[in-house]
């Protein structure tokens, strides 16, 4: 398959089952939830400008975002609901940062609740970020025992099927087309410094972790 036709499929998917991947939350992942969003709250403060990676319904960052906000989603019924809850938003892929028209400067790209390890290409987004001379904000998941079992009730939870697998580079779920990754520390980390941003990264609730990237 190629990368536009699996782009074309996870687009499918996203359109089927974000409002369900979004309400469906276990107590362990609701509190992880409200203990990244109190995280992001505490790093946003220094930036005018906000791009929100698969903003879904625009509830998980842009309550904290700075004033100038964009949010960008793979599905049409995300971006519908995020415009009709007041925040700007696009139908796009993370990988389409260069062809729009992004909001102000100090410029973050931000990643919730691990949409990228739910990106196909995750280097590739992270070249694109970092063409557009933005820092970069990925909260995501540790890769302990505790947070594939918090990963795993909640993946239930949604209906999908699939496994957890553990390989040099992280933690993995599929359950096709949709894969979600959690990525150890050092690879992630290597793969932000390799592009030129200092990173920072924070432990947040029980099992949380942040990368902030700056320039």
């Amino acid at each position: 398959m190629s990368t536009e036709q699996a782009t074309r499929s996870l687009a499918g998917f996203f359109e089927q089952s974000w409002e369900r991947i979004i309400t469906t939350r276990p107590p362990a992942v609701r509190a992880h939830l409200e203990a990244e969003r109190r995280l992001a709250a505490s790093l946003l403060g220094g930036y005018t400008g906000l791009v929100e990676v698969g903003c879904a319904d625009g509830s998980l960052l842009r309550p904290v975002a700075p004033p100038d906000y964009l949010g960008i989603d793979l599905a049409e019924g995300a971006v519908a609901a995020t415009r009709a809850a007041g925040g700007a938003a696009v139908r796009a892929d993370v990988v389409d940062l260069g062809k729009l028209s992004l909001p102000g400067r100090p410029l973050v790209v931000g990643f919730p609740f691990n949409v990228f390890g739910d990106l196909p290409e995750p280097g590739r987004a992270l070249d694109v970020v970092a063409a557009t001379g933005a820092d970069a904000l990925v909260l995501t998941y540790d890769t302990s025992a505790r947070a594939a079992a918090v990963r795993a009730d909640y993946y239930r939870a949604c209906g999908l099927e699939g496994d957890l697998v553990t390989d040099d580079e992280g933690v993995h779920f599929t359950a096709a087309p949709f894969t979600s990754s959690v990525y150890h520390r050092p690879v992630l980390t290597a793969w932000l410094a390799a592009r030129g941003w200092r990173v920072t990264v924070r432990a947040y609730g029980a099992v949380g972790l942040a990368y902030h990237a700056e320039r």
